[in-house]
C-alpha cells in the first residue's frame, strides 16, 4: 500500500519539478513513414463522417501508400455502411470493409480483419467517436523512428467536461492519468500504457504478440505488458492530443468501470509472475508494472480494510487482528493515498492552465467510494470467469491459445451466460471508450439534437 503513494507523489513530482522526454517530437512532420489507420465502427452512423473527415483533413503526406485509413464496417444495421463506402469511393486512400459475420468479439475481431488488410508496418487505431486534430497522426508516429518502440499512446481530452457531475469527475481522472501520471511513467523510463485508441504499433511487433487477444476485456492493457515482457517498449505522446466525448451518466461509466477493472484483473492473473520474472523489465519497471496491473485489485484490498475497521468498532478487537499487520496499511492507503491521487489531478490541471477547475478536487472522493464497489465487486466476477473458461477449457492467455490452436473465444458470450443472460444485443458496448458510441447507440436522434443545440 505504501508503495502505491510512493509512486502517486514520485509521478507528481516528476512531473512538476523535473526535465520531460519530448518523446522524439522534433522529428514530428519530418520523420513520416507509411502508416495506416484502423476505425472500427458498429452501428456509427452520428459519427462515421465526422471522424473520416478528421482523416481527410489531416497534415499528413499522402504519395502512394503511405496514408491509408481503413474503416471497418463491424456488422452495423444502420447507415454506416453507406456512409463507409461514400468517403471510399471518393477517396483513393480510404478502404472499406464489411463484415457480414460478427462473432461477438467485439472490437479486437474488428480490428484483427483490418490489421489483415493493412499495407504499412506501422498501424495506428482510432475509436470511430474521437476527434483528432490536423497533426495528430505525424506526432504519433514520430517515436517509430526509435526501433526499440514498439507501440505509441496519444493523450484523450474529454470535450464536454461541463455536461454532467460525471463527465466533470472523467474529465479530473483524464487529466491526472494522461498529463501527470503517463508522462512521468514515460519520463522514468517505467511502463507507459496503450489505452486502445488514439495510438499504434509496429506491425511486426503486434504479430510476434499473437495481434490483438480477442478473450480480454481490456484488450490494450493485455498488449501492453505483452510487448514490454518481448523486449519491446511504449512510447507516450503527450503531445498528440485527441478528443472524446466521456460518458455521462453514472449508468453508462459503471458499465465502462466494471468492464476495466474485470479486464484489468485478467491481465493480472496472466502477467503477474511473467512481469516478476522478465529478462527484459529492470528492476524498477518490474515494480512499476506489479504495481499497475493490480491498481484494480487495490479497491478490494480497501473494501476489507473499511469492514475490518467497522467490524473491530462495533464488537472490539478480536484476537485475530494481530495476525493482520496488512490492515494498517490498508488504514494508510485509505488515509493517505488519496492525498496522492488529489496531488495528481491539482498538477495535472496547473499544467493545463485550469486552476479554477482545482475547486473540483472534491469530486475525486465521489469518484473514490463508487470505484471501491464496483471494482470490488469486478474482482471476483474476473476470478469466478477464469474459473469458468479453465472448467470449460477455454484458453486464458495467449500460451494456451497458440498451445490449443485456437485463434478467438468470445468474452462476451462468456460473460452473458456467467449471468445466465442470453441477449446479446449490447456486446459493442464493452469496447466503448466514450460516452459518445453509447449515447448514439441508444438514442440517436436526442443526442445529436442535444449536441446540435450546444453547438448552436
Amino acid at each position: 500500500m505504501c508503495l502505491y503513494i510512493i509512486r502517486h507523489f514520485l509521478f507528481f513530482w516528476n512531473r512538476m519539478f523535473r526535465k520531460q522526454k519530448r518523446c522524439y517530437q522534433d522529428l514530428a512532420g519530418v520523420y513520416t513513414p507509411s502508416v495506416s489507420i484502423l476505425i472500427p465502427m458498429h452501428n456509427e452512423e452520428m459519427v462515421a463522417a465526422t471522424i473520416l473527415d478528421r482523416f481527410v483533413e489531416m497534415d499528413y503526406p499522402r504519395d502512394g501508400q503511405r496514408y491509408e485509413v481503413i474503416a471497418i464496417n463491424d456488422g452495423s444495421t444502420d447507415s454506416t455502411p453507406s456512409i463507409i463506402d461514400r468517403y471510399a469511393s471518393e477517396h483513393t486512400f480510404i478502404k472499406a470493409i464489411h463484415r457480414v459475420e460478427n462473432r461477438g468479439n467485439g472490437k479486437p475481431e474488428a480490428l484483427n480483419v483490418g490489421l489483415k488488410m493493412a499495407s504499412n508496418e506501422i498501424v495506428l487505431t482510432f475509436d470511430a467517436d474521437y476527434f483528432p486534430p490536423r497533426d495528430c497522426i505525424k506526432r504519433l508516429v514520430a517515436p517509430f523512428y526509435d526501433i526499440e518502440v514498439g507501440g505509441v499512446m496519444g493523450r484523450v481530452i474529454p470535450i464536454n467536461s461541463p455536461e454532467s457531475l460525471i463527465s466533470r469527475i472523467i474529465d479530473l481522472e483524464r487529466t491526472a492519468g494522461y498529463q501527470v501520471n503517463q508522462q512521468a511513467r514515460y519520463s522514468l523510463d517505467l511502463i507507459p500504457q496503450f489505452g486502445g485508441t488514439v495510438g499504434g504499433f509496429r506491425r511486426s511487433a503486434l504479430k510476434s504478440v499473437g495481434e490483438w487477444d480477442e478473450t480480454k476485456l481490456a484488450e490494450d492493457t493485455d498488449l501492453t505488458y505483452k510487448l514490454y515482457l518481448r523486449g519491446w517498449k511504449i512510447a507516450y505522446v503527450n503531445a498528440a492530443e485527441c478528443y472524446e466525448e466521456a460518458v455521462v451518466s453514472w449508468d453508462m461509466r459503471k458499465k465502462q468501470l466494471r468492464r476495466w477493472a474485470i479486464g484489468h484483473d485478467q491481465c493480472f492473473f496472466d502477467h503477474f509472475f511473467e512481469t516478476l520474472k522478465s529478462p527484459f523489465l529492470t528492476f524498477r519497471q518490474k515494480v512499476d508494472g506489479l504495481l499497475l496491473l493490480g491498481v484494480y485489485v487495490l479497491p478490494f484490498l480497501i473494501l476489507i480494510g473499511w469492514l475490518t475497521g467497522i467490524l473491530t468498532y462495533l464488537a472490539g478487537s478480536p484476537w485475530w487482528i494481530s495476525l493482520f499487520p496488512a490492515v494498517l496499511f490498508i488504514f494508510s492507503y485509505s488515509s493517505f493515498g488519496n492525498f496522492a491521487v488529489f496531488t495528481e489531478v491539482g498538477g495535472g490541471l496547473f499544467l493545463d492552465q485550469r486552476r479554477r477547475s482545482i475547486w473540483l478536487l472534491p469530486l475525486i472522493l465521489i469518484s473514490f467510494f463508487a470505484n471501491v464497489w464496483v471494482c470490488s465487486r469486478a474482482f471476483f466476477e474476473a476470478i469466478l470467469l477464469r474459473l469458468q473458461q479453465r472448467d470449460e477449457g477455454k484458453p486464458t492467455s495467449l500460451a494456451e491459445i497458440q498451445e490449443s490452436g485456437m485463434t478467438s473465444y468470445s468474452y462476451s458470450n462468456a460473460l452473458d451466460n456467467f449471468h445466465g443472460k442470453t441477449n446479446n444485443s449490447h456486446r459493442w458496448d464493452k469496447t466503448r471508450r466514450s460516452g459518445n458510441g453509447l449515447l448514439h447507440y441508444n438514442n440517436a436522434k436526442n443526442a445529436e439534437a442535444k449536441r446540435n443545440q450546444r453547438r448552436s
